[in-house]
């Protein structure tokens, strides 16, 4: 499973409230740059979530 699919199946199944952080998702301590490499308007990535605050972010359509 993909690491967006991770994330949007933790929060759907409540194991994870938004707003959220990289430690909140065990499987991201190997990549915890992800959040912020996918956020709104980044222009490199596709974007995924939308940054709340400084380390917190919330899924684009959720």
């Amino acid at each position: 499973m993909k690491l967006i699919d991770q994330i949007r199946h933790a929060v759907k199944n409540g194991e994870v409230k938004e707003p959220f952080k990289a430690s909140d998702f065990k499987f991201l301590t190997k990549s915890p740059s992800y959040l912020s490499k996918h956020v709104s308007n980044n222009g490199l990535y596709i974007d995924y979530f939308i940054r709340i605050s400084r380390g917190r972010y919330k899924l684009i359509n959720s």
